[in-house]
């Protein structure tokens, strides 16, 4: 898809990519999650990323892990058959590393700003036909992204958790208000990236819990102390 340049055209091309696709789909049962095919996150997450809510994933440098959760995530989200819709902020996604089977079953969303790539998300949140959606931020200057307001993120956790959207926001630092849960990059893939392959360069992976879905009752639970897995 070329750059977003207007929620119009975006809607254009929902509705011909799934022009069957159902007006809505029912929310899932409170408390499930959805395994993100990294098992040191799905560890950390007590088993991924919590259904109809916000997950911020905090990747504060650039190569440290974000770009291989997305891909991981991509590639579960096609073995199962399901679609995953990715805006990406700062059009940053490489294509070229993934396998054509598994691109079939994105919709890429390029935008050239933060703004840009917030409309998309309420767009997409609104349409309700992917119940999983990415937000990309890594790469937007901080100048665009100190200018989010609280009440973008507050409009899109009320939206997710209508509709059980389940969404995931990379950031390079925290950013995402009232998310369901938060969590930091601790330990980027290292020569595995390189040697290993994307399984072994996944395995290095370490992360830190900032905040997370208290199981029992379902509702966010600040950690005092980051829990590392």
């Amino acid at each position: 898809m070329p750059p977003a340049s207007n929620i119009i055209e975006l809607r254009r091309l929902v509705a011909e990519r799934l022009p069957r696709a159902r007006i809505g789909f029912a929310p899932p049962r409170p408390h499930l999650v959805l395994p993100t095919g990294i098992p040191s996150l799905d560890d950390a997450l007590d088993g991924g990323l919590p259904r109809g809510g916000l997950t911020e994933l905090v990747s504060e440098k650039p190569g440290s892990g974000g770009a291989q959760v997305l891909h991981a995530l991509l590639d579960r989200t096609a073995r199962e058959g399901r679609f995953l819709a990715l805006v990406d902020g700062a059009d940053s996604f490489d294509v070229d590393a993934v396998d054509p089977g598994v691109l079939a079953r994105l919709l890429w969303v390029r935008c050239s700003a933060a703004g840009l790539a917030l409309q998309a998300v309420d767009l997409l949140l609104r349409d309700r036909n992917f119940p999983l959606v990415a937000l990309d931020l890594q790469l937007n200057p901080p100048g665009e992204l100190r200018r989010i307001s609280a009440a973008a993120w507050h409009r899109f956790g009320r939206l997710s958790e209508q509709n059980g959207t389940t969404v995931l926001v990379l950031t390079p630092t925290s950013l995402v208000g009232g998310a369901a849960a938060r969590v930091r990059v601790e330990g980027g893939p290292g020569l595995a990236a390189f040697t290993g392959g994307p399984d072994a360069a996944r395995a290095g992976l370490r992360f830190a819990v900032l905040r997370a879905v208290d199981r029992r009752t379902g509702a966010p639970d600040s950690l005092p102390a980051a829990r590392r897995a």
